[in-house]
């Protein structure tokens, strides 16, 4: 199913800009113009979602239901599991795109419209943000106990930039009453253009599709790098704390007190933003520490039962 979608949303959006330009032409008075702009596709955009449908199915389903216990006592080598895995699953979302993009360019040459915009860039660059989506989703399944800790583990890792940077400086600006912008002016222009782009999470929007054709190289990069992250986790990890958050108990007392220090500084930049005073900033930094342990104790120390 995810591959017969990948394969047809490319040639449909094609196919409908066709429609709607021959509805066009039978409305009498009515200027009509035929041309193709992948940006402003409505559901080319969203190829990613099945790619983290997949990588939950085959990475993160079989911690939850328990069954990787069943998987492991077969006679392969998790190596041999995790590659299997990996690579059927970016397969299907390489291979079905691919075809969906040799639909499109038929119909482009079939249909002859006047204009094409972004096609070409556009659609290899959706395969190569698929890929990175699958591999992100996929490597936080090998390295968590669950599903629900897949997902949350790889909405963190798509902002941590942010989390890391942006958010530590913002802080710093209502402590200290100094601008960031101001002080460090590259900096400042740094993270307002090509830092954004260390968030995978930014490439579910299209801006990168008009900010350079090397952009892409950096989620191809980053596909890399969290393929040997998954590999080393499925390989090395121990396989009996499924059910947890995190399979290596000693990641649960370091990630607990980043998620309360997280939740500590955007609580307070919340709190600060109500009045502008200080006293809302220390409130702010109250609410979030205690919604952050809450959230952090309950989320990783308990352990979730098997479907």
């Amino acid at each position: 199913m995810v591959g017969l979608f990948l394969a047809a949303v490319n040639p449909f959006e094609v196919l409908n800009t066709y429609l709607v330009y021959q509805g066009c032409l039978d409305t009498p008075g009515a200027y009509c113009k035929f041309y193709v702009n992948s940006l402003e596709s409505r559901m080319l955009n969203l190829n990613w979602a099945p790619a983290v449908i997949l990588a939950v199915c085959l990475f993160g389903l079989e911690r939850t239901k328990g069954t990787i216990d069943t998987l492991f006592s077969l006679p392969y080598s998790r190596a041999q599991v995790f590659h299997t895995k990996y690579w059927l699953g970016a397969a299907v979302i390489a291979g079905f795109q691919v075809i969906g993009y040799g639909l499109a360019e038929l119909l482009i040459l079939l249909l002859k419209p006047e204009r094409v915009y972004f096609f070409h860039h556009y659609s290899v660059g959706e395969i190569i943000v698929s890929v990175l989506a699958f591999t992100l989703v996929a490597s936080a399944g090998c390295l968590t106990g669950n599903t629900f800790a897949q997902l949350l583990t790889a909405f963190a890792v798509s902002i941590a930039p942010y989390l890391i940077i942006t958010l530590p400086l913002t802080n710093a600006e209502v402590i200290f009453g100094i601008d960031m912008h101001e002080l460090m002016p590259p900096v400042n222009a740094y993270l307002n253009n090509s830092f954004q782009y260390l968030n995978p999470i930014t490439y579910i929007d299209t801006n990168w599709v008009s900010a350079s054709k090397y952009i892409l190289i950096i989620p191809a990069v980053m596909s890399i790098i969290f393929y040997a992250i998954g590999y080393f986790c499925y390989v090395r990890q121990p396989v009996e704390r499924n059910g947890r958050f995190f399979l290596w108990r000693q990641l649960d007392r370091p990630i607990q007190i980043v998620v309360i220090i997280i939740a500590v500084l955007g609580f307070g930049l919340a709190g600060y933003s109500t009045g502008q005073t200080m006293t809302g900033y220390a409130a702010g930094m109250l609410v979030g520490g205690a919604v952050g342990f809450l959230v952090s104790y309950f989320a990783i120390y308990k352990k979730t039962k098997h479907v």
